[in-house]
């Protein structure tokens, strides 16, 4: 999945609420400007509106929903100055976790990156869109907590599921270069595993199109 799962034994139903949507809305599934409501969300998950509810607080906390009183929620949509910040957070996050994680870290961070790109890899060949996003998706995320700075990766926990959609969005236009995403993700990971936070940082900003070059990378 693109977003993590509940831990073990907290599974709840606004947590399973929470999950549903939220897939649906990064999948695409619900677009920009769709508008819900917690009584059909609610018919469709055969559970009652409170944990609708809470699942709608929660995704609008996270800038996925804008919620309007009565009404329902409305699917959020990412103009270019917003994708561009949330890009920016990215490459400030994931580059500190490169420059702090410790050499344990590093190598249990490595294998994660490793299965990550044999996901993307099988994905490509398959030309499963959707699932090489979930796999680009995952490997950014893998950076980015491998500090085990609980702020940082609080930080970025919270722009995980717009990261989350600007990826799919990406992959699922059409016009993105996966063969070129999967190099330059086997990039990044060497850079990682030599804790060369400046050549990352400086290949990152070129991946997500934030160079100047106008591409889009994920």
């Amino acid at each position: 999945m693109s977003l993590p799962p509940p831990s073990p034994g907290t599974s709840t139903a606004a947590d399973r609420a929470y999950l549903s949507l939220s897939e649906d809305i990064v999948a695409g599934r619900l677009q920009p400007g769709s508008l819900i409501t917690e009584g059909e969300r609610a018919e469709t998950l055969g559970m009652s509106r409170t944990p609708i509810r809470e699942a709608f607080l929660r995704l609008a906390s996270e800038g996925l929903l804008r919620l309007y009183p009565k009404k329902g929620a409305v699917v959020t949509a990412e103009d270019d100055a917003a994708a561009r910040h949330l890009l920016e957070a990215r490459v400030m996050l994931e580059v500190e976790s490169v420059r702090a994680a410790s050499e344990g870290e590093r190598t249990t961070t490595l294998r994660a990156l490793e299965g990550f790109l044999a996901e993307q890899a099988d994905a490509q060949a398959s030309g499963d869109a959707l699932a090489f996003a979930r796999a680009d998706h995952a490997f950014h995320a893998a950076v980015a907590s491998a500090s085990l700075n609980p702020l940082v990766d609080g930080f970025y926990s919270q722009l995980r599921p717009r990261l989350a959609r600007l990826t799919h969005v990406v992959v699922r236009s059409g016009r993105s270069d996966i063969g070129r995403f999967l190099a330059q993700h086997r990039e990044l990971a060497e850079l990682f595993e030599q804790g060369d936070a400046a050549g990352y940082a400086s290949l990152l900003r070129s991946h997500v199109g934030l160079d100047g070059s106008g591409a889009s990378g994920s």
